[in-house]
């Protein structure tokens, strides 16, 4: 009986530790592959991530200034189609200017002209 007693007292002890770490390991699922990039389509998933984050905050801006929330998608906003060609146009300045640049560890993939380049956290480029 005290077998018995212990293991249920250890099953009732140990169930929301379970618990806890089950819901912890959902969370760290991986997040869903991008959809719809068509400039910066030999950007790996995390870097493209990370290179989002970095034109977030060299534009002074959040996700949703470029994408529908819910529908990243989406080319329902006109930022989002600016910055495909503004992107296209970094890839070019770097390609032409810079060929031989190779970026450093938490540098910019884009090159060495990045959007921080010209926007330097607005909107509207600096001259």
């Amino acid at each position: 009986m005290t077998t018995r007693f212990a293991a249920v007292w250890m099953w009732l002890a140990l169930a929301p530790v379970t618990a806890h770490l089950r819901s912890g390991m959902e969370a760290q699922a991986p997040a869903r592959p991008p959809e719809n990039v068509k400039v910066l389509t030999d950007t790996p998933p995390d870097t493209l991530r990370a290179e989002m984050q970095r034109m977030s905050n060299a534009l002074g801006v959040e996700c949703d200034h470029c994408h529908v929330q819910g529908n990243f998608a989406s080319d329902e906003k006109r930022p989002k189609r600016v910055a495909r060609v503004m992107l296209t146009m970094t890839k070019a300045l770097n390609a032409q200017h810079f060929p031989k640049y190779q970026p450093k560890p938490d540098d910019s993939t884009l090159g060495r002209v990045t959007c921080f380049t010209c926007h330097q956290g607005t909107t509207t480029p600096k001259t």
